[in-house]
């Protein structure tokens, strides 16, 4: 069972994933904004392959500069939310794949007790660490997987 705590929190980080991405263009990767070097009032794209025209982007609170500033913001935010979304979704797997590891409390099977393993009932004579060691009525000794044996009675004091 997934918490629903980690699955309310995988669907609020999509859905801000999706705001961002619908909300306007992102920026490509690395791409960033500096001061013209040969006009430090000005501001341009590095890391570009756009022409170099389109590269300008005037003075600081132009349009243009603006924009491109919100395209950067929002590719950083995405970036930040797509690695907080990949940690959630990694402790949902880790969560169901633990859940299979662990069995139900089943009751304790205990020196003495009848248990039954292929259809036959059997004493407990040996408890080891995967296995017992079962005793028929007519002194047969069997080896079976603790998780096989079925718990049918248990031993006085037990």
């Amino acid at each position: 069972m997934m918490s629903p705590h980690l699955q309310a929190e995988q669907q609020r980080l999509r859905a801000q994933i999706d705001a961002i991405a619908s909300s306007g263009p992102i920026a490509p990767p690395n791409v960033r904004i500096e001061a013209d070097f040969l006009n430090h009032k000005c501001w341009r794209l590095t890391h570009t392959t756009l022409p170099v025209r389109e590269r300008e982007l005037g003075v600081a609170g132009s349009s243009r500069h603006r924009d491109w500033v919100e395209r950067i913001h929002r590719r950083d935010r995405l970036k930040e939310l797509e690695e907080e979304l990949a940690i959630v979704e990694n402790l949902i797997e880790r969560q169901m794949r633990t859940e299979s590891i662990f069995m139900p409390d089943a009751p304790t099977i205990s020196l003495g007790d009848s248990v039954e393993f292929d259809g036959k009932v059997y004493r407990v004579q040996d408890i080891g660490l995967r296995y017992l060691r079962l005793v028929d009525d007519h002194n047969v000794v069997v080896r079976c997987p603790v998780e096989s044996a079925r718990l049918l009675s248990q031993s006085i004091g037990g």
